[in-house]
């Protein structure tokens, strides 16, 4: 498990560092504009996930689950599996021409407030959803190969593709010219040779003699539809859904409603609000099988207590990765970007997207958990009443007030949603000293973090000529408090046990 998290953790630390590297050369290169299309692109890939939903992960957990000796296991596994190409390959089937039409007729271009020309907003959405559709066709592949924890390969993979994504299509554009469609062309590109890795990795596996005997002895019937498959992924299949609709919606939204070269800058703050996310994957995907197992042997005390640390030790972190983001927000912009306006302009948006993301953060601890328990139909229940609530007023928000309707809506919709649903879930799970004990130590860390960032910042101004300067005193302020935080921490979590 320790090599799998540090080859995950390894790619992802990778590619954040690759963003960050290369997001000021694409502002410079296509301007704000096109970095506001790439913004759209991000957008559009979180909403056609819907597609997906829950799928790649029944797969990989029957494959997990799959025993070669079983003959009916074998069956239920290759069905899913063929099931979720099948209904993927419609996808593309319908997502290619409806892209298609956007180009003819127009559509887009007509819909986002640009000096670009029409023919490159029109083609670079094409493409946009072509690259989307067509790497829908590697999820089989990628589940198949998370179920068998086959970790370095697709750290392997991601480590690649990151690479081309960015760095060479950096490179791309300086070559052949400063043109957004010629970065979507070769993003198509990277996207074939992604699902074509994927695809020839999972093919040798399905190779495998004994599930290929097993899948001819047991006669699939390939008469059944891709419903079954969507019905086994159940209740997991409607949260992912309504998480990409309440989280994307209204970034869509806005992205008609203001000018592009807005919207670039608001996508450069949601780029770098989002990247502290990405920290956290690598640990959610180790959670998940460690809070389901402990939870299966029936240890409610030891599960409880992984909960409580993973909960205390997120606040120690990201408390820290917030509380800059908001207070040091047009510093940080302007040591990424080194552009004073533009930096002054997305920092208005950074810090509060930074605290939306940290509450999301927490909330999805409890999902995990909940995930582990199977309790996942009440938790269905009180999400979907949350998104009824909270998707009509972020669009709502979005064409009314622009940046700052999403923003504000973003903040209050993950607060109301950690009242209403992530509190009862910890209450349920820890003890009331636990419970207590873990709101005052998160409270006090905030408090402590912000606070001694927030002098910090009245003290020392960022000035050009002293960068490192202020660069090594900040360093340290952080790591101090990390510490500071892991000390508050560590002490709430042996007096929650009783130690």
């Amino acid at each position: 498990m320790k090599s799998s998290l540090v080859y995950l953790y390894g790619v992802q630390l990778y590619s954040v560092i690759i963003t960050i590297l290369a997001t000021p050369f694409l502002i410079e290169l296509l301007g704000t504009e096109g970095y506001g299309l790439i913004g759209l692109y991000f957008v559009i890939q979180m909403l056609l996930q819907v597609v997906d939903g829950g799928l790649t992960g029944s797969i990989t957990k029957l494959t997990a689950q799959l025993d070669l000796s079983d003959s009916t296991n074998v069956s239920t596994f290759y069905m899913s599996y063929r099931h979720f190409q099948r209904l993927l390959n419609k996808a593309v089937l319908v997502l290619l021409p409806a892209g298609g039409i956007l180009f003819f007729s127009g559509a887009a271009s007509s819909m986002i407030e640009s000096t670009l020309a029409a023919t490159t907003i029109d083609t670079s959405v094409w493409l946009m959803i072509a690259c989307v559709a067509i790497r829908f066709l590697s999820l089989p592949e990628r589940g198949l190969l998370q179920g068998l924890e086959r970790q370095k390969t697709l750290a392997l993979t991601s480590f690649t593709i990151v690479t081309l994504r960015y760095p060479v299509a950096v490179g791309m554009l300086v070559l052949f010219g400063h043109d957004v469609v010629h970065f979507f062309c070769f993003q198509l590109l990277v996207v074939l040779i992604e699902v074509g890795i994927l695809k020839y990795v999972g093919l040798n596996y399905l190779k495998n003699a004994e599930i290929s005997a097993g899948i001819k002895e047991l006669g699939i019937d390939n008469d059944l539809n891709a419903g079954w498959l969507v019905k086994q992924a159940g209740v997991l299949w409607s949260i992912s859904v309504l998480w990409v609709l309440v989280s994307q919606v209204d970034k869509l939204v806005l992205s008609f409603s203001v000018p592009l070269d807005a919207y670039g800058i608001f996508s450069l703050a949601l780029v770098g609000a989002n990247l502290m996310l990405t920290m956290f994957i690598p640990i959610n995907q180790v959670l998940m099988p460690r809070f389901v197992k402990l939870f299966n042997i029936s240890d409610s005390s030891s599960f409880a207590g992984m909960v409580l640390t993973a909960i205390q030790l997120y606040v120690c972190f990201f408390s820290v990765v917030a509380s800059s983001l908001y207070i040091f927000g047009e510093e940080l912009l302007f040591l990424w970007t080194r552009n004073t306006q533009l930096s002054v302009d997305a920092s208005s948006f950074l810090g509060y997207l930074a605290i939306g993301n940290f509450i999301h953060g927490v909330t999805n601890i409890a999902f995990i958990a909940t995930y582990a328990s199977g309790d996942l139909a009440a938790y269905a229940r009180r999400y979907r009443n949350h998104v009824a609530v909270v998707l009509p007023v972020s669009i709502y928000a979005a064409i009314t007030y622009k940046e700052y309707g999403v923003i504000s809506v973003w903040v209050l919709g993950a607060f109301s949603f950690f009242l209403y649903t992530t509190i009862p879930i910890l209450r349920k799970i820890f003890e009331s000293r636990a419970a207590l004990m873990s709101l005052v130590s998160a409270s006090l860390q905030i408090v402590v973090t912000a606070g001694a960032m927030y002098i910090f910042k009245l003290q020392f101004a960022l000035v050009a000529s002293q960068v490192l300067e202020y660069l090594t005193y900040l360093s340290g302020l952080i790591l101090c408090l990390v510490i500071m935080n892991y000390l508050i921490s560590y002490t709430c979590i042996r007096y929650a046990k009783g130690s």
